[in-house]
């Protein structure tokens, strides 16, 4: 609904449909936290497995915001909303933040910026810590990750998926990342019920009534389970300066020291 009607994208009836959905979900008692302004906007394709997706410049995402979706959301009563920006691949920092924040109305009504994983092998993290700088008041959240492979028994407990998932976690949270989640939560054994058929940290066999745990689950636990909301990261050096661990340290706000350590 959302999307199907999304291509109209320039339009102020692509806002008024934001607050309607909100609106909807408002009046089943369900709140949200936070919306992005457009997810993968550099992907545009129109492909029937994909439904539709629609492609923005940084100009264009910068103007609507300032223009229409920023003061919908105020007029709609959605304006304690935490609105991202980009919600796409690192490859594209600094510079589309830099452009839709240089506009003071669209900076006003932005509050965090969206990070995808699937470039993170080709694209060093200190665009990360130069975004940081160049926004220091804008929180990042890596707002989906998944492995992009089909699900199969086979590939049930492979724990270089679960070590993907570690890499990640470590490297953003060493960069100013404030928030990290996974794209799928739960799966069937076919990737379903989405039409992707990609991976997940739960695999559900609804036949056998029982789910499967796998090591990505595990890797997320130790910062889930450990490291609570509204912990500061914190340095952390090793006495020889080497380090064969990829490691990560939280202050609580207990003020209990957590450190997450991995040996790869």
């Amino acid at each position: 609904y959302l999307l199907e009607y999304g291509i109209c994208h320039e339009d102020e009836s692509f806002a008024d449909l934001t607050t309607r959905y909100f609106d909807a979900y408002k009046n089943e008692n369900i709140s949200f936290w936070g919306l992005s302004a457009q997810n993968e906007p550099t992907q545009a394709y129109n492909n029937p497995s994909w439904i539709f997706s629609m492609g923005w410049s940084a100009e264009q995402q910068r103007d609507w915001i300032a223009e229409h979706l920023g003061p919908t959301l105020q007029r709609g009563g959605y304006g304690d909303l935490e609105l991202m920006t980009l919600d796409d691949n690192r490859v594209w920092l600094p510079e589309w933040v830099e452009t839709v924040l240089e506009n003071e109305n669209t900076n006003s009504y932005v509050s965090g910026i969206g990070l995808h994983w699937y470039t993170d092998g080709s694209t060093d993290p200190s665009i990360i810590d130069q975004t940081h700088e160049l926004f220091p008041d804008k929180f990042i959240f890596y707002t989906e990750a998944c492995e992009l492979v089909q699900v199969t028994r086979d590939t049930l407990g492979d724990w270089t998926v679960g070590e993907h998932y570690g890499n990640s976690m470590f490297q953003a949270f060493n960069h100013w990342v404030n928030a990290w989640a996974d794209w799928n939560m739960a799966i069937n054994e076919d990737g379903g019920p989405s039409t992707y058929g990609y991976n997940a940290a739960i695999i559900v066999n609804a036949t056998g009534d029982e789910f499967y745990k796998q090591p990505p689950y595990y890797f997320q636990t130790h910062f889930s389970a450990f490291v609570p909301p509204g912990s500061k990261r914190i340095e952390m050096t090793m006495e020889n300066g080497v380090s064969p661990f990829m490691s990560v340290a939280f202050l609580t706000p207990e003020s209990t020291i957590v450190t997450v350590i991995m040996n790869p």
